[in-house]
Order: structure tokens, then C-alpha cells, then sequence
């Protein structure tokens, strides 16, 4: 199992959300670049950085902090937040950026979902609320069904799923771990977990479910995982 370390930008600060919600926002440092270089030096290798700017407002905010960021990092990265357009796929691709998360904009057009298949790092963000697929920076629900998203994605060759329990995330509560195991039974695509992570024995308890990576956020942040015990259980 690879591990993921979160980092989500706004305002050009790493924050975290408590379930997505912008009136809870905890800021961690002024730098994020400089954050990312100390979090290697631990051991760090592989990230996770999501735009929230750029997940409210439906673009591309912050590409070139990610741009920064992405110098400073030795391993695999993933960006989301914002990202509907080829262009802006493109753009994140020339960075060097490994996956590149679409949820929104496949979610609502079914065409350009089809036609994500002519990449190959896209991770489709699928994020469930009560079992509902939801959009628009976790706002709103999704016209579409969560079996028809599998079928879409499985024809669209997409590269993994991120699977967030929006209820789960920023929570330090622990995954959902029935959520997480009905979505292994559900598609044979990678699967990336995320959301509520809060100790080691989280961890732990994913890698035995053979999950193809999962994301440390929070319990980081707040210094319940270090970077040495989680980089040590990684593969």
C-alpha cells in the first residue's frame, strides 16, 4: 500500500477542512512549499495536494504554488480541486503531476467523462455522502447513479479511484471501512482511501484490506502519525 500525505491550499496556506466545511479551517503554515521540503526530509515521498480554492470556484487557483510544490517533491503526486478542462489536465500532466483528479466536471458530463480515456493519470475523485456520489466541492449530489460512475470509469481506463466517506473526512474518526470494502466488491479498479484516518492501526487496517494506497491528512498535522511510522508501512 502506498501513503498518500495530504496537503489541501488555501489562500496559499496548508489547511484543513472538518467534512469539507470552509467555516472549519485549520491553517498549519505560511509555506507550503517549505512544509512539503521537511515532510521529505522525514521520509516523506508521495503526496496528495488538493486546490480548495480552486474546488469552490470551479478553476484552477493555485497551479502555480502546486507548480512549487511539485519541485519538492521525490515521488508520486496527485493534484485535484477545480480541475473541469482538458486544458487544465494538460497543464498539471506538463508539470509532472502523476494523477490528476476529475470529479466534478466527469460527474456532470458523461461525454467528457468517455473522453478521459485519452489520458492516462486521471483519478477520478468519487466522493460519497450517505452512499450518493456528490459534486461541486461536496454541495451537491450527482445526477448520476454510483453504478453508472463504475461503468463509466472502468470504460474511461481511468487510472484509480479516490474514495472519500465525505462524513469521514477531517474527522480523525477513523475510515469506512464497510464503505471501503462494498467499493472493493463493487470494481477491481485501484483504490485510493481517504478520509477519517487517525492512528497507525488505521493504516494498518487498510493495507491488510490490500487498498492500493491511502491518504494521511489531519493525524499528521496533529501529530497522532509521524512520517517515519506511516513511510514504514508503505510498500
Amino acid at each position: 500500500m502506498k501513503i498518500f500525505f495530504a496537503m489541501d491550499l488555501i489562500g496559499g496556506r496548508p489547511v484543513r477542512l472538518v467534512k469539507g466545511d470552509f467555516s472549519q479551517v485549520t491553517t498549519y503554515s505560511q509555506n507550503p512549499p517549505e512544509t512539503i521540503e521537511t515532510m521529505c526530509k522525514a521520509g516523506a515521498k508521495d503526496f496528495h495536494i488538493i486546490d480548495l480554492d480552486g474546488a469552490r470556484e470551479g478553476r484552477s487557483v493555485h497551479s502555480d504554488l502546486i507548480r512549487a510544490i511539485r519541485q519538492k517533491v521525490p515521488g508520486y503526486m496527485e493534484v485535484g480541486g477545480g480541475i473541469r478542462t482538458e486544458e487544465e489536465i494538460a497543464l498539471y500532466s506538463a508539470m509532472g503531476v502523476n494523477g490528476v483528479i476529475v470529479g466534478t466536471r466527469a460527474l456532470e458530463d458523461k461525454t467528457f467523462f468517455r473522453e478521459l480515456s485519452r489520458f492516462k493519470n486521471i483519478v477520478l475523485g468519487l466522493d460519497l455522502y450517505e452512499g450518493r456520489p456528490m459534486v461541486k466541492g461536496w454541495k451537491e449530489p450527482a445526477g448520476i447513479s454510483l453504478g453508472e460512475v463504475l461503468d463509466l470509469a472502468a470504460g474511461s481506463q481511468i487510472m484509480a479511484i479516490l474514495f472519500t466517506s465525505i462524513s469521514k473526512d477531517g474527522t480523525l474518526s477513523g475510515p469506512d471501512f464497510d464503505a471501503i470494502s462494498s467499493m472493493q466488491k463493487m470494481t477491481d479498479m485501484r483504490i485510493i482511501a481517504s478520509g477519517g484516518v487517525s492512528s497507525i492501526e488505521d493504516l494498518r487496517r487498510l493495507k491488510e484490506m490490500d487498498v492500493w494506497a491511502a491518504i494521511v491528512g489531519k493525524a499528521y498535522y496533529e501529530g497522532r502519525i509521524t512520517v517515519e511510522e506511516a513511510v514504514a508501512l508503505a510498500d
